[in-house]
């Protein structure tokens, strides 16, 4: 499977994993979606880094020990772990189909969506401080006139 397809996967889990902060901490909400969107979208891809640290990445260090066809091979069997990267990957060697437009599609989407948001809280909330009255004044005491 593409990279794309797996990142969007994982961008749409790591959003679904911040949803619950629109009840219990809604203010924190639109800082953490595109964060918790991101992450997600990274672990989704873990079990292709291997692959990558072997063509990509040989020179740099620790790229025989990350690049290894063992690590691999582990990490792609427990790949569910990673946002159904295995299952994404049986469905296309049992299908022959590619979803790298998909996925990419998928990842403008949901960032786009991520911005909207943010978009939004900053024109509709008014700025925390903005939204707390005036502290009231202390009352002076009358003055005494002079007799």
């Amino acid at each position: 499977m593409w990279f794309s397809a797996h990142f969007a996967v994982g961008m749409a889990c790591g959003a679904a994993m911040a949803a619950p902060l629109i009840v219990f901490k809604p203010r924190w909400w639109p800082a953490v979606q595109p964060i918790a969107m991101t992450l997600g979208g990274i672990w989704a891809c873990i079990p292709d880094a291997p692959r990558l640290w072997r063509e990509d990445f040989t020179r740099l260090p620790l790229g025989s020990l990350l690049g290894t066809k063992d690590l691999e091979n582990w990490l792609h069997s427990i790949g569910d772990v990673f946002f159904f990267h295995a299952s994404m990957d049986a469905y296309r060697n049992a299908h022959g189909t590619e979803f790298a437009l998909a996925g990419m599609a998928g990842m403008i989407a949901l960032y786009s969506f991520a911005i909207l948001v943010l978009m939004a809280r900053a024109y509709l909330v008014p700025p925390h401080r903005a939204a707390q009255p005036p502290a009231a004044q202390p009352e002076q005491p009358p003055m005494k006139r002079a007799a």
